[in-house]
C-alpha cells in the first residue's frame, strides 16, 4: 500500500492538503467550528472509503457471479448506540446501506450483503488493533 502525507495548510486553522498517488485531497471542519467548509472533514473521508471501497468490491465480483446489477448506491451513516457491554456508555457504529437496482434473486441479494461485507476498508475498522502512532519532531 502507498504512503499518504498531510499537511497542514498554510493559514489555516485545520485545512489539510494530503498526498494520494499523484492526487490532492483537502480536508476541513464546517464554518460552525472553525473551519472554511473547503473539502471533507477526517469522519466523511472514511465514510466515502467505506461507500466506495463496497461498491468497488461488488463491481469486482458481479460478472463472475452473474448478478444483474444495474444500479448501486451505498449510504454510510456514522451514529451513535448504547454499548452492549456497558448500557451507561453510547459508542458509535458505521452503517451501511446497499441499494441494488437488477433482476436479483433473494438469495442473491444475500451473496451481495455477504461479499460487501469482504471490502477491504470496512475490514480495516473492524480489526481492534487499527492504528499505530508515533511522533517525530520535525
Amino acid at each position: 500500500m502507498g504512503k499518504i502525507t498531510a499537511s497542514l495548510a498554510g493559514g489555516h486553522k485545520y485545512k489539510v492538503e494530503a498526498q494520494a498517488s499523484g492526487h490532492t485531497l483537502v480536508s476541513d471542519q464546517p464554518l460552525s467550528v472553525g473551519g472554511n467548509s473547503s473539502g471533507p472533514n477526517p469522519k466523511e473521508y472514511l465514510q466515502i472509503a467505506i461507500a466506495a471501497c463496497t461498491i468497488q468490491t461488488l463491481m469486482m465480483v458481479k460478472d463472475q457471479r452473474k448478478w444483474d446489477i444495474q444500479e448501486l448506491k451505498v449510504d454510510v451513516s456514522i451514529v451513535e448506540v448504547v454499548d452492549p457491554t456497558d448500557p451507561t456508555v453510547k459508542i458509535p457504529q458505521i452503517d451501511v446501506a446497499i441499494s441494488v437496482k437488477g433482476n436479483l434473486t433473494q438469495s442473491e441479494l444475500q451473496s451481495i450483503e455477504r461479499t460487501a461485507g469482504k471490502c477491504p476498508v470496512i475490514k480495516l475498522v473492524q480489526d481492534k488493533k487499527l492504528v499505530a502512532k508515533s511522533v517525530t519532531k520535525i
